[in-house]
């Protein structure tokens, strides 16, 4: 092996110095191939099986704290292909894995990871606008841990680590450690000053949309439905209804570009529903451009009235 990829990103994989495999012990050379990478300036091990390698996930805990000790450095194993339940196992036993470049769990170091200027961009990842409108919104996120968001949110570790770095570069959020070395995310205190700050990063949550020719019951309800929900303004005849991009899949046969009964929205990120309606922060980057005075109108009532 060449390299492996961590968070979208190429490290290039080198042999260990004798110094290290000199304090290895047979065994583990002989059922692993043993390499040396680095990521955010730290060194680590990645083992790799030579063959079919059984090992519990407190047995391969227990190992790697056995191969830090002997050459102080973190243990990495790689994996082709893993099951979810598997990487469940391993993530709560905290065993540092990755599995090909579909996943990687490698939680302190992807927590320190820092983002090069094109990564950053001008536009909020989805994830990280995510987080932002969910603060905004449902219940605020500071003082949490990557661990702890991750608990409440649909994102794994490794896309929330970019996102909160994200946040932290364009100054809308720090990312800071607490006493006990914790990195704890803390967004500006005031949500009227974050969310005009934010105006500049943020971006249409709609990444397709389209018509069927029969109406839905599924999906969240969006558009000017789900605007006439928080306003005096009149709603549509057929509700448009709203899909995340994984959850959309069994539409991908039924969109039409042509104006029928339903539309359909596919957005980049999942809505924070308020009684089966997107919410209003998303609603309104959904309708910002649209041309009629009077959806603007109620779309700046709308955000006037926000209980921030």
């Amino acid at each position: 092996m060449d390299n492996i990829i961590v968070a979208g990103k190429k490290l290039q994989l080198d042999i260990p110095a004798s110094d290290i495999t000199r304090n290895l012990w047979l065994g583990l050379l002989a059922e692993f191939d043993i390499y040396q990478f680095s990521m955010n300036d730290h060194q680590l091990l990645l083992l790799v099986a030579k063959g079919s390698v059984k090992y519990s996930p407190v047995q391969r805990s227990n190992l790697a704290h056995r191969i830090e000790n002997a050459v102080l450095l973190p243990t990495v194993f790689y994996f082709d292909n893993l099951p979810t339940y598997e990487r469940d196992r391993l993530v709560d036993k905290g065993v540092y894995f990755v599995v090909s470049d579909k996943f990687a769990f490698v939680p302190t170091l992807l927590a320190n990871r820092r983002l090069g200027k094109e990564e950053i961009g001008s536009q909020l990842f989805p994830s990280a606008q995510y987080l932002l409108l969910r603060h905004l919104q449902r219940g605020s996120l500071n003082g949490m841990t990557i661990k702890e968001i991750e608990e409440i949110t649909p994102y794994k570790y490794s896309t929330l680590a970019k996102s909160v770095q994200q946040l932290a570069a364009l100054g809308v959020a720090e990312f800071k450690a607490d006493s006990n070395r914790n990195k704890r995310l803390t967004f500006i205190p005031d949500k009227r000053e974050l969310w005009e700050k934010s105006q500049p990063y943020l971006s249409d949550p709609i990444k397709k949309s389209g018509c069927t020719d029969e109406p839905l019951s599924a999906g969240i309800i969006g558009g000017i439905e789900a605007l006439s929900h928080y306003s005096m303004l009149a709603g549509e005849d057929t509700p448009t209804r709203v899909f995340t991009i994984d959850a959309s899949k069994w539409l991908k046969n039924r969109l039409s570009d042509f104006e029928d009964i339903q539309r359909i929205e596919i957005w980049k990120y999942p809505p924070i529903a308020e009684n089966g309606f997107v919410d209003r922060l998303s609603l309104y980057l959904t309708l910002k451009e649209d041309t009629d005075p009077r959806v603007q109108k109620e779309l700046e009532i709308m955000i006037k009235e926000m209980p921030w």
